[in-house]
């Protein structure tokens, strides 16, 4: 099993050899893209772009970009965070739910771990609005997240990971991580 990978200026494409395409995510809060009031264009499942309706080109732009890279947790940088709905609490991420939940300080009957595809909630990490999942938050008109997947419920302001929605593993993936082991373990490939 091999996995091509071709990055280009215009986006990112990922082949599997057993035929499975892995595409980009068409979800992004850029400048050049928005004007001032939120409207959202369904490009194909799970992907949107985020457009505005108005001419204010700077002032949205800074609107969007407030908080950029400044919040989030140790596993991602986005300007949300989630109630689980397994437990109703908020963490961060679902990195850090699991790890809470499943501590050994936890009562062993009570572990669990997040059904990841179930979070419909989540709270704007500047403002504090609690709302249903999507990019931009409803009160303060924040982007939450650079990169978001619909179905995975990801927000990520850090887009140097490249990623991408794998609809054969049903989840995002990174590729950074494979383009690090392909080059960490080339001496071990034939």
């Amino acid at each position: 099993m091999s996995i091509n990978i071709v990055v280009a200026m215009a986006g990112l494409e990922v082949h599997h050899s057993s035929h499975q395409q892995f595409e980009p995510m068409s979800t992004s809060c850029k400048a050049d893209e928005i004007f001032s009031t939120p409207s959202y264009s369904h490009l194909a499942d799970r992907e949107f772009l985020v457009t505005e309706e108005s001419t204010n080109h700077n002032g949205s732009t800074e609107l969007l970009r407030k908080g950029f890279m400044e919040y989030g947790c140790q596993h991602y940088r986005r300007r949300c965070r989630i109630r689980a709905p397994c437990c109703n609490e908020i963490f961060d991420c679902r990195h850090c739910h699991n790890e809470a939940m499943n501590n050994i300080n936890v009562d062993q009957k009570l572990r669990h771990d997040i059904p990841r595809h179930e979070v419909n909630q989540v709270i704007c990490s500047l403002c504090g609005t609690e709302q249903k999942v999507q990019q931009v938050c409803v009160n303060c008109g924040v982007c939450m997240g650079e990169y978001f997947c619909e179905s995975c419920k990801l927000f990520d302001d850090d887009t140097s990971k490249k990623q991408y929605h794998c609809d054969g593993c049903g989840i995002c993936r990174f590729v950074y991580v494979l383009l690090l082991l392909a080059h960490h373990f080339e001496p071990f490939w034939g």
